[in-house]
């Protein structure tokens, strides 16, 4: 149905107007699938700590300088070496293979960066990815008890919602990336991993 047929009040300058409208959304959209795809090339797609700028102005504002890392009291934070190219030398987080992000009460890493490349924000308002659950090794989802990602998530229910059959999905919409529902998974291998957040 046309925006005539839901509205016939709209004159032909609404229409045009709601026309661009749309064509610059479906323009930003291709702007920023290239974009990812370029991003893609040229440095590896990983996790940002709590209150990463979106990737190009991240690799712009972040100087390097290992603050956040140093700030953080897990000991999460890792910095990109030679071969992640125009990235090498930036904080990153490897919560399916090195540590969780344990979202501290006070964040520390945030306030750390001198440049801003980490805004100061809630740490539970960050979003360093996705948590995605494996169902075919899951052992809830495979008939048996556990709930352990569910226990550990500090965002509980918003982030991780056990139904009537005791089987966790993930809501990606309160699901920071943080990771510590991969380290308690007792699942080989896990269960349920965290997938980086987009880039743009």
């Amino acid at each position: 149905m046309s925006d005539r047929d839901d509205n016939p009040s709209l004159s032909r300058k609404e229409l045009l107007r709601a026309g661009a409208f749309r064509a610059k959304q479906g323009g930003a959209y291709v702007a920023e699938l290239a974009l990812e795809r370029l991003l893609d090339r040229v440095t590896p797609h990983v996790q940002r700590p709590p209150g990463a700028l979106p990737e190009i102005e991240f690799l712009v504002a972040c100087t390097r300088c290992g603050e956040c890392s140093t700030a953080c009291p897990p000991g999460a934070i890792l910095t990109l070496d030679h071969r992640a190219g125009a990235a090498s030398g930036t904080p990153f987080l490897d919560v399916n293979r090195h540590r969780p992000c344990v979202l501290c009460t006070d964040a520390p890493c945030m306030p750390a960066c001198p440049t801003g490349a980490l805004q100061v924000i809630p740490v539970h308002d960050a979003v360093m990815g996705t948590a995605k659950v494996a169902r075919d090794q899951c052992t809830a989802w495979l008939g048996e008890s556990c709930v352990r990602c569910s226990i550990v998530c500090p965002l509980k229910s918003a982030a991780i919602v056990v139904d009537t059959e005791g089987r966790p999905w993930v809501d990606p919409r309160g699901c920071t990336g943080c990771g510590l529902c991969v380290a308690v998974c007792p699942t080989t291998p896990k269960s349920i991993e965290v997938e980086a957040a987009p880039r743009v």
